[in-house]
């Protein structure tokens, strides 16, 4: 299970979604992340309390995607946001 983390924001503007680290001299603008559908879906999900097999079960039920391809993608997105310091295992 992953929480986010508290030196990342996730805000929904204008039908995007988009990763904002947050940094004590001011926001670099390079680092801003733009989601995608199912990365934000993920990202929503991603509360320190909902298991990945949840979240890979709710993936497959709200796209037209195999739990394989579920699983690869919630893992694959994941590991970025760990690279990142987006989200800590708890």
């Amino acid at each position: 299970m992953f929480a986010r983390s508290a030196r990342i924001v996730g805000r929904r503007i204008a039908g995007e979604y988009v990763l904002v680290p947050l940094v004590t001299h001011g926001a670099d603008l390079d680092a801003i992340y733009n989601l995608n559908a199912v990365a934000a879906f993920i990202w929503e999900r991603i509360d320190g309390r909902t298991s990945g097999d949840e979240i890979v079960s709710a993936l497959t039920e709200s796209f037209e995607v195999t739990p394989g391809q579920a699983e690869a993608d919630y893992l694959e997105f994941v590991t970025r946001l760990g690279e990142l310091g987006a989200v800590e295992a708890v």
